[in-house]
């Protein structure tokens, strides 16, 4: 879009509502495309409890998810929560037992575990 001949990139608000049930097939589909382009054929493992702890943070919509290397140089992945303006909550406040404002670091996670394929079953 042109206004004044100047460009304006409008940029959409991640919301709750990200993402959508592909089924099976499609997922499979991608899955195999995917490793048939670049022989990646592996999963992350990511447990139930940590992603229940991102998404538990205040104001939290969904999970980032980045492709990053572990200090042994192996490939995994790094999962932030992500607020409602699109920032990574990497601290936000809490009241104490006593009635305190306090800050508290966010959720960063990774220590995934690698999986096979479910192509490779």
């Amino acid at each position: 879009m042109f206004k004044s001949n100047v460009e304006i990139h409008e940029e959409k608000l991640l919301t709750e509502q990200a993402g959508e049930h592909i089924g099976y097939d499609l997922g499979l589909k991608m899955v195999k495309d995917h490793y048939d382009a670049f022989g990646e054929g592996n999963a992350q493992f990511v447990g139930k409890n940590i992603l229940e702890q991102i998404l538990a943070q205040p104001d939290c919509i969904g999970i980032n998810i980045y492709k990053a290397l572990n200090e042994k140089g192996e490939k995994t992945y790094v999962l932030v929560g992500l607020d409602k303006a699109n920032q990574p909550i990497l601290e936000y406040s809490i009241v104490n037992s006593v009635g305190q404002l306090n800050k508290s670091e966010g959720i960063v996670a990774d220590r995934n575990v690698v999986v096979k394929g479910w192509f490779d079953f």
